[in-house]
């Protein structure tokens, strides 16, 4: 008998983040959920022109996070995602072409913290990130908030 790996939650602070792209959107969403040392939530959500392909969508949300955590004034941060492809990428530095210029951003970026870590989540642990992101890209509109509660626009059990 195989037994699953418990889940075990990173430690505090930490950022679950989801994009959002539909090939026929002419935007992308971006949501996260950030739990600070001292168990207060920060809910983001962005929506921007755009982007080439889910995975770009998933990349500019990390940069957005990434940003938002400093501008917060976190020196540390653990950020989570769903998407494989774009952890590897990242833990692998791979090379791609179309992502160089935000794969350089993210390198300057992650230097600018303590610690700085991505790591993956499974879908079913990031559906609030996922709700935002999925909100955002629907609303039609460039808009970004950083907010502690959940957006009026957006009914999400955040229990």
């Amino acid at each position: 008998m195989i037994l699953e790996p418990q889940y075990i939650p990173p430690r505090r602070p930490f950022c679950r983040i989801d994009g959002s792209w539909k090939e026929d959107d002419a935007r992308y969403g971006g949501g996260f959920v950030m739990e600070n040392e001292d168990g207060s939530t920060m809910f983001g959500s962005i929506s921007s022109n755009r982007v080439l392909s889910p995975l770009h969508a998933e990349f500019a949300t990390l940069l957005w996070a990434m940003k938002s955590s400093l501008s917060l004034g976190h020196v540390s941060m653990a950020f989570e995602s769903d998407c494989l492809q774009l952890v590897r990428l990242i833990e692998e530095e791979e090379e791609w072409p179309s992502l160089m210029a935000e794969f350089d951003e993210f390198l300057n970026l992650r230097y600018m913290f303590q610690f700085c870590f991505i790591s993956f989540v499974s879908r079913l642990k990031n559906l609030r990130a996922d709700c935002l992101a999925k909100g955002a890209r629907s609303r039609g509109f460039c808009f970004s908030h950083v907010l502690p509660e959940v957006p009026t626009w957006l009914v999400l059990d955040t229990t």
